[in-house]
C-alpha cells in the first residue's frame, strides 16, 4: 500500500484552456485605467457544485492546437463550454482578480480573503514580493483566462488532484515573450482562493523552446507541488489546515476520486491507509445532498464542546494534539446530525491525518 501511495503523488490528469477576455472594453486602450474590480463576484459555488455534482463529466469539444511557429505558446481555447464549466471558469478568473486587487492596493487584509498560498503563510515576507510583482503590472483583465486542467496528460492531473484538491481550477496570467503565470483556486467553506502559483516560459524546466504548452503546464504543477512538499518539510508545518483538510476530501469522493481521497486522508497512515472504494461512499452521498463544501457549516471545535467521556477516550489514543472537525446537516440543526473527522499530525508534520470519520447523531458527543 505505501507503494501504491507513492505512485499516487507522482501521476495526475488530460488539456484545455479557455480565454476569457473580462472587461475588454473598459481596458481596450494602451495606458487606461482598469475599471474597479469590487463588483466582480464570483458566481454562487452552491449552485455550480450542485450541478457537477448532478452531472457525469461533460466530454470536452476537441480544441485547435496553435501552430509550431506560435512561440508565445497562449494554450488552446475550447471551441464549447457547458454553463457550468463556464461559471467555474469565471469563479477561477474573478478570484485571481480580486487577489491582484487587493495586491495593487497593498491591502493585506483582502488579499488573505481571496488567497491561502502555504509559501506565503510559512515565509509572510513572501507577500512583499507578490504585492511588489503585482505593481509592476497594470491590472488589466484581459491578461486572464481560464486553463482547463482535463486537457493535461493523465499523470499531471493525478498529481495536480493530490496535491491540490480534486475540484482544483488553473488560471493563466499572460506577461510577456510568451511568459504565463499559473495561479491555482479551489473553494473552501470560506470562499474560492488561490492557494498557488508557477511561471512557464518558452524553455523552462530545461523542457526546449520548442516544448509544447501541455509539457510546460505539466512541468510547472510538479515543480509546484516539489517545492509546496519542501517548504512543509522545511518549516515542519502542515500544508492545509483541518478544515481545508476535510474540505478536499469531501471534494475528492463529490468526484469519485479515490487516489486523491487516500493521499489527502494520510497516505500510508491513519484510518484510511487501506483505503476500500466504499469508504467514501458515506460522504460521496453526502455531497450528492448538498453538492459544495460551501453549502453546509464545517466547524473546527474547541475541546471545551466536546463531551468529557470521549475527549478522554481520544486523549489516550492520540494524545493531546488531535483536532475535531464537525460538518453539520443545515437542515436539522437541532438535532446535531452531522458528521465529525478527527485529525493528527503525520509523522513528518507536513499535513493532517485522518484517524476516525463518523457520520450520524453527535448529540452525545458535541455539547
Amino acid at each position: 500500500m505505501n507503494d501504491r501511495m507513492r505512485r499516487y503523488r507522482r501521476y495526475g490528469g488530460q488539456f484545455l484552456s479557455i480565454a476569457l477576455m473580462l472587461m475588454a472594453a473598459a481596458c481596450s486602450q494602451e495606458g487606461t485605467s482598469p475599471q474597479p474590480l469590487s463588483g466582480t463576484v464570483p458566481a454562487p459555488v452552491e449552485e455550480l457544485s450542485t450541478a457537477r455534482a448532478q452531472q457525469p463529466p461533460a466530454e470536452k469539444s476537441e480544441v485547435q492546437r496553435p501552430a509550431n511557429e506560435d512561440k508565445e505558446r497562449k494554450g488552446t481555447a475550447s471551441q464549447s463550454l457547458s454553463p457550468q464549466e463556464d461559471s467555474l471558469d469565471r469563479m477561477a478568473v474573478d478570484t485571481v482578480l480580486q487577489m491582484y486587487e487587493a495586491l495593487h492596493a497593498e491591502d493585506r487584509e483582502a488579499y488573505f480573503r481571496y488567497a491561502d498560498i502555504a509559501s506565503v503563510r510559512m515565509t509572510p515576507s513572501k507577500l512583499d514580493v507578490l504585492i511588489e510583482e503585482a505593481g509592476k503590472r497594470e491590472l488589466k483583465p484581459e491578461r486572464f483566462r481560464a486553463f482547463d486542467k482535463h486537457t493535461l496528460a493523465e499523470d499531471s492531473r493525478r498529481l495536480l488532484s493530490i496535491h491540490y484538491g480534486s475540484q482544483v481550477e488553473l488560471v493563466l496570467e499572460e506577461l510577456s515573450y510568451g511568459d504565463q503565470n499559473v495561479w491555482f483556486v479551489n473553494v473552501f467553506p470560506d470562499g474560492p482562493k488561490v492557494i498557488d502559483h508557477t511561471a512557464i516560459y518558452p524553455g523552462a524546466y530545461e523542457l526546449g523552446r520548442e516544448a509544447s504548452f501541455e509539457e510546460l503546464v505539466s512541468a510547472g504543477i510538479q515543480s509546484a507541488a516539489e517545492y509546496r512538499e519542501f517548504l512543509a518539510s522545511n518549516y515542519d508545518m502542515p500544508l492545509w489546515t483541518p478544515i481545508q483538510t476535510v474540505s478536499l476530501l469531501y471534494q475528492a469522493a463529490q468526484e469519485g476520486d479515490e487516489q486523491a481521497f487516500a493521499a489527502l486522508a494520510g497516505g500510508g497512515e491513519g484510518y484510511y491507509a487501506e483505503l476500500y472504494a466504499s469508504d467514501m461512499m458515506p460522504f460521496a452521498d453526502w455531497m450528492k445532498a448538498y453538492g459544495s463544501v460551501q453549502a453546509f457549516p464545517l466547524e473546527l471545535l474547541p475541546r471545551e464542546r466536546i463531551a468529557e467521556a470521549f475527549r478522554e477516550s481520544c486523549d489516550e489514543r492520540y494524545g493531546d494534539a488531535w483536532q475535531f472537525v464537525a460538518a453539520w446537516e443545515p437542515e436539522n440543526a437541532g438535532e446535531r446530525r452531522g458528521a465529525y473527522w478527527i485529525l493528527t499530525l503525520s509523522a513528518d508534520q507536513t499535513r493532517y491525518v485522518v484517524r476516525e470519520a463518523f457520520t450520524g447523531n453527535l448529540q452525545l458527543i458535541v455539547q
